[in-house]
This record gives C-alpha cells, sequence and structure tokens, in this order.
C-alpha cells in the first residue's frame, strides 16, 4: 500500500529537505508539494487519501494552522506536523488544540523519520 504525503511550506529549501529525507524514510511515498496553503488547498481533492502531512506555519495568504484547518474540512489527515521557527507559546498550544504535532525548525532527519514512523 502507497503512502501519500502533503508537504506545504513556502520555501523551495524546506520543501526539498523534506522530500530528500521522505525519500529515505519513505520510500515509494507519493509526495505531493505546495508553496502555499491555497495551492495545497487546489491539489487536495475532496476525500483524497492523505496519510501524513508536514506544514509549515508562517507562509503567504495563510497560516499552516488556517491551512489544517480547511483541509479537515476536505479530509482526514491521520498524522500532521505543524513546523515553524516560531516557537511562542501561544503557537505551541493552537497546534496542540488542533490535534497536531508540532516540530521546531530547522529540522533534523531523525525529527522527520520519528514522526513518521511513531
Amino acid at each position: 500500500m502507497s503512502v501519500t504525503i502533503l508537504v506545504v511550506d513556502d520555501s523551495l529549501v524546506s520543501r526539498m529537505m523534506i522530500k530528500n529525507i521522505l525519500e529515505i524514510h519513505a520510500q515509494g511515498a507519493d509526495i505531493i508539494e505546495a508553496g502555499n496553503g491555497e495551492q495545497a488547498l487546489d491539489k487536495v481533492a475532496q476525500g483524497k487519501v492523505i496519510d501524513v502531512a508536514f506544514i509549515d506555519y508562517n507562509m503567504p495568504g495563510m497560516t499552516g494552522l488556517e491551512l489544517i484547518s480547511a483541509l479537515a474540512a476536505k479530509l482526514t489527515i491521520p498524522k500532521v506536523a505543524l513546523l515553524t521557527a516560531n516557537i511562542q507559546d501561544e503557537i505551541k498550544a493552537q497546534a496542540l488544540a488542533a490535534g497536531v504535532t508540532f516540530m521546531n525548525k530547522p529540522f533534523d532527519e531523525e525529527a522527520i523519520a520519528n514522526f513518521l514512523h511513531n
């Protein structure tokens, strides 16, 4: 069974880094990339199966938490990580309340791998 992973980040470098890690730790996964929330919503059809999502918090147009809320109206994603260098307690609390895992940037391979496999 194939795994589908959504990666949304306005930084091309961050998307490339995550994708490289995923190619090692989730070989054969279908990776959907988007540079912002609107692109992500356009690429994810109603009812599409997404197994894991890595979503940046600070993006133009809508925050990662706003995107997570918009995606939740379309589909269920079992594992969602909110990626951010913004480590304010309020953002962490909002992520926790949304049921998503908070992941600090810069992230490392071990953090991504642990999230995928646990």
